[in-house]
């Protein structure tokens, strides 16, 4: 494919402002608009994939600027740096990944990764210059949100107000715990909604990416079953810092197991032909069923061993 780079004539210049401004829209509308707008702002990394794999690296990259800039004036200059992690970063390094053609676990693991050091490098320094504690940087956020929605219910006053309150504390001191753990899994699933929107809207003519890889026959490397062995025990033996390491690896393990499980089940969706709407029922019922997603991650750790598909054996 054709990548002109950068010309003088002011082409490529306006290919990266609209790049970035489109990335900056998306953004906006996860911050101002309610409900719709978290679904949106998940596809701000798309602007930046196309414009990377469609011109070059360089014009995603400016792109990537021109959104933080835009973020920056209209929010905060902090705001506009998390938005390069979380969203600039994401896009960035998936595209450079898919260039150099490397393997779909590898894409999702190397992105992800490279977003959660970049996001608590971040954090850290936010802390730093602030002269207040790591977590206390999470926590802020968290609790002024909390706030809002305990104001946005006037009828709420209290007993039943404390009580409100006393379960949103609980749940941020979980959800601090598991931070690691999310920002991986939120990258992996901003980055796949992200291809598929690129696929499906033809967005990269000539190009299919997620189809590239043939996701109904990926399964994760024999050994990364480690992984949910070694912390399912240090769960149980250890405490401390190093059980709340061990809780955020076996989380992040068993959700690569669970989208295995989901490549099984889709293969066979594929094999018998199954109607869209049957397709859709199960999916829906995973969602709303705790039993069905769990029996979904047991399909896929249980592939290990009994090779539903029938894959051919890779040393």
């Amino acid at each position: 494919m054709d990548k002109p780079g950068l010309y003088p004539n002011g082409k490529a210049l306006g290919w990266i402002v609209a790049g970035g401004f489109l990335s900056a829209l998306f953004f906006f509308a996860s911050v101002f608009v309610p409900l719709v707008g978290s679904f949106l702002g998940i596809l701000a990394p798309i602007p930046l994939i196309v414009l990377s794999l469609r011109k070059d690296w360089a014009q995603g990259g400016l792109a990537a600027l021109v959104a933080a800039l835009f973020v920056g004036v209209a929010l905060k200059p902090v705001v506009s740096l998390y938005f390069l992690v979380q969203f600039g970063m994401l896009g960035l390094i998936a595209s450079a990944l898919i260039e150099r053609k490397v393997s779909f676990g590898s894409l999702m693991l190397i992105s992800s990764l490279a977003v959660a050091a970049g996001f608590f490098l971040l954090i850290g320094a936010h802390a730093v210059s602030a002269h207040q504690g790591f977590f206390d940087i999470l926590k802020k956020p968290l609790q002024a949100n909390i706030q809002a929605i305990l104001h946005s219910y006037p009828g709420l006053s209290g007993e039943n107000a404390r009580e409100t309150a006393q379960v949103f504390r609980k749940m941020i001191a979980l959800l601090i715990v598991l931070v690691p753990a999310l920002i991986i899994i939120g990258s992996w699933m901003i980055l796949l909604i992200d291809l598929y929107v690129i696929d499906r809207f033809r967005l990269l003519p000539g190009r299919q990416l997620l189809k590239s890889y043939d996701l109904n026959a990926w399964k994760a490397p024999e050994h990364f079953i480690w992984f949910v062995i070694v912390p399912g025990f240090a769960v149980f033996l250890l405490h401390g810092t190093l059980r709340v390491i061990a809780i955020n690896i076996l989380i992040v393990t068993l959700t690569a197991y669970g989208f295995q499980g989901l490549c099984i089940v889709n293969h066979y969706f594929t094999q018998k032909n199954v109607p869209p709407f049957l397709k859709f029922l199960f999916y829906f019922l995973m969602f709303i069923l705790q039993i069905v997603a769990i029996m979904v991650v047991l399909l896929g750790l249980l592939d290990m061993w009994l090779n539903f598909r029938k894959l051919p054996h890779n040393p």
